[in-house]
């Protein structure tokens, strides 16, 4: 009888938590943070035929930088209409040359990159979507290009850096002609919350469930179910993408951002409801069901894989195994209340075969909120400019 007490006593605060929510100001209004800054949209092809569209801040006598996404994310994750929660913004006031891009199948009007058939991996962003990016920002510029990525964003620079690239179907190789050729388009990177490995002790108490024989069965049962999925619904939509009643509520979104479902994307603590409610309106997007199953077969292995292979002869690719292949100047950023920075430090700075690197773990940031904290604007966006700038010819 407690425990139904106690559980009934905690729903009904939540529910008052809720409500509160909604009666509050609307969050997330848009803001105009680019005054003053020169706005251009400009477009690059694939070499599988699809149309990438990107924002640019110009600033044609500075540093091209080329800003990616994460998972499940857009280019307006690191170009929020939020004052002071905006890192592409603070770059560009601080002189570069910014370009805000979209993967495939994500980013709003106008800037919203081509989907095609939503029959794409992780590997396609790099081994499409990057080349295009690189090469057209470095072809308008004239100059190499500063790549800066966040969460998936940063391992697509690991990938594109290791000169992936298909063979026979869709098997994963590096090409060593496409790691120099690589390497020389860009003049440095700076990845923020992004680990080629997601392995962790089994007593890790943060992570101890993915280290689970139920848990871990559950994952294949749900990977099997996406491999289905892919052929006959290929797009998976971001949670509540597609419900009226969170379209017609964005009081409600905005309280949900705040809720314990959403803990683990950012630290509560360090970021705003105004900002995150903003964050859900622009900067969520939908991902392809081959992007998820690539996901969570690398979850279970620990280490970032090629989709799977549709030749079951052939090993999968093991991006995290071949890091070293990577030389590009970098800067590793992650928060010590991100999903695992030992991992980042470790895989990432500690694999890398660069003679310029650099490991920054920052006190009481999360995973998201690297982006758009806060403090955000104070902590992380001048350590990225000074990067950069140590990068200069």
């Amino acid at each position: 009888m407690g425990l139904r007490a106690g559980a009934g006593a905690s729903l009904a605060l939540y529910g008052a938590y809720i409500y509160l929510g909604l009666k509050t100001p609307l969050a997330g209004q848009d803001q105009d943070v680019a005054r003053g800054l020169a706005v251009e949209k400009h477009e690059f092809v694939t070499a599988d035929g699809l149309t990438l569209r990107l924002k640019r801040y110009a600033n044609p006598g500075g540093i091209p930088v080329l800003l990616s996404h994460g998972f499940g994310g857009n280019g307006f994750t690191l170009d929020l209409p939020r004052e002071n929660r905006n890192m592409a913004v603070h770059l560009a006031r601080d002189g570069f040359d910014v370009w805000v891009s979209s993967f495939r199948g994500c980013g709003r009007e106008p800037y919203r990159s081509d989907e095609g058939d939503w029959r794409y991996s992780m590997d396609h962003l790099a081994i499409y979507d990057a080349p295009a990016l690189v090469d057209g920002v470095a072809s308008v510029t004239g100059k190499r290009v500063v790549w800066i990525g966040h969460s998936m964003g940063g391992l697509v620079l690991y990938m594109y850096l290791q000169g992936a690239r298909f063979e026979d179907g869709n098997t994963v190789v590096s090409d060593p002609g496409l790691v120099a050729e690589r390497r020389r388009l860009l003049l440095g990177g700076a990845t923020l919350g992004a680990s080629p490995v997601s392995s962790w002790p089994v007593d890790d108490p943060d992570h101890k469930g993915v280290n689970r024989a139920n848990n871990r069965r559950r994952l294949k049962s749900y990977i099997q179910i996406l491999l289905v999925k892919e052929e006959v619904a290929p797009r998976a939509y971001r949670t509540g993408s597609r419900s009226r009643l969170l379209r017609a509520h964005p009081r409600l979104v905005a309280a949900i951002t705040r809720s314990p479902f959403v803990a683990g994307a950012y630290y509560r603590a360090n970021t705003d409801r105004d900002t995150t409610a903003a964050l859900a309106r622009w900067g969520t997007d939908d991902a392809s069901a081959g992007m998820w199953v690539q996901r969570l077969v690398s979850l279970l292995d620990g280490d970032l894989l090629q989709y799977p292979p549709s030749d079951p002869s052939a090993r999968p690719y093991d991006y995290a195994e071949n890091m070293s292949l990577i030389t590009l100047p970098i800067l590793f950023m992650t928060g010590e209340r991100d999903f695992s920075p030992t991992s980042v430090e470790r895989h990432g700075y500690g694999s890398v075969s660069s003679e310029m690197k650099k490991f920054v773990r920052l006190p009481s940031y999360g995973h998201i909120d690297m982006l758009i904290g806060s403090n955000a604007y104070r902590d992380v966006y001048p350590l990225i400019s000074d990067w950069i700038q140590t990068l200069a010819p």
